[in-house]
């Protein structure tokens, strides 16, 4: 028996069960207070139906609507991707649905994700903030949304995150190029970020603790609109030009590769290179790259896991967890 009306409701499951409407829902629902039998009788009755739950009229109902925003820089970016379904294992096991947003590192469109989250009422925002000094990180503190920040944190003090160890990722990437004899490190950062900004640190504090003066010349941010080509040409074409460049992420690394093999540079003999975020393709590249790992599904569970938690009323926060990081060392170094 299947109902032609396409909009069937939990009074035709109930009725089908033969069980009252409130035993129905708490069954749907996956309340304790029913017992196993009546339990399968309400969902092979829903399955027979066809029967689909209302979301808004239960997040009426509940005040919620088991939607989690998720807001992050592109999905285009295999890092994000691997944090993003770190996210979405956690949400499904628990019957919530993501709805993801990209920024493009654009901090306007950051916003608008926000304002368009908020309208579609989402129980909470997991996300990956453009800018340390995040007006957009205000917002959300000023409005009492449940939030988690995810890869980066900003100056925020009392807020929620999961990052990687940022300050150790540029530090242990810079000892490792000293080790191997390198003196003139060429880094090709990001920009905004606290991500950025401790990196750096990392960088300038190893060069500082094995003797060397810091060389700013030596220093590049990165925006989304930097040809990294001509800047890259235009660097090595130098009397003393770097002997091993340390990148940001593996996204850069790939790409510094690519140009340094259009230069017939060997690569490591005259120019070793380190990213970051030991990416999937990061061994099958020629040569394999050197990375770190910073540990990416793990850091989309945690924030997810967390954001929970606030919901539930267990997280009286803040929860800040920084995750260790992890020299991989293959063979671009």
């Amino acid at each position: 028996m299947k109902l032609k009306d396409k909009h069937v409701t939990i009074k035709d499951v109930a009725k089908l069960a033969g069980v009252g409407i409130a035993t129905a829902s708490r069954a749907l629902n996956n309340k304790g207070d029913v017992s196993p039998s009546t339990r399968r009788k309400v969902l092979e009755a829903a399955q027979k139906l066809g029967y689909v739950p209302n979301s808004l009229a239960r997040s009426l109902v509940y005040g919620k609507t088991k939607k989690i925003g998720v807001i992050i820089t592109t999905i285009l970016n295999p890092f994000y991707a691997t944090v993003v379904s770190g996210i979405e294992s956690v949400l499904a096991s628990k019957g919530y649905t993501l709805v993801l947003y990209n920024s493009n590192e654009d901090p306007y469109k950051e916003k608008e994700a926000i304002l368009t989250l908020r309208q579609q009422r989402v129980d909470g925002i997991i996300f990956a903030p453009i800018e340390y000094e995040s007006q957009n990180v205000k917002y959300l503190v000023e409005n009492n949304i449940p939030f988690v920040l995810v890869a980066r944190k900003t100056q925020e003090e009392n807020t929620n995150f999961v990052v990687a160890d940022d300050f150790k990722v540029g530090k242990i990437a810079t000892e490792h190029l000293l080790e191997k004899g390198h003196r003139r490190i060429l880094f090709l950062n990001s920009w905004k970020s606290s991500s950025a900004r401790l990196r750096l640190e990392g960088y300038r504090e190893a060069l500082k603790e094995a003797g060397f003066l810091v060389n700013p010349k030596l220093i590049y941010s990165l925006t989304p609109d930097t040809e990294i080509r001509p800047l890259l040409e235009d660097i090595l074409s130098t009397k003393n030009r770097p002997t091993a460049i340390f990148c940001f992420c593996d996204s850069i690394a790939l790409e510094v590769m690519k140009i340094l093999k259009a230069m017939n540079l060997k690569i490591p003999d005259e120019v070793a290179v380190v990213g970051c975020d030991n990416l999937d393709y990061t061994e099958l590249l020629n040569p394999p790259l050197t990375t770190i790992e910073i540990s990416k599904f793990e850091m989309g569970v945690t924030a997810a896991k967390i954001l929970l938690e606030m919901l539930e009323a267990e997280n009286k926060g803040p929860i800040q967890q920084i995750l260790e990081p992890k020299l991989i060392i293959r063979a671009s170094t």
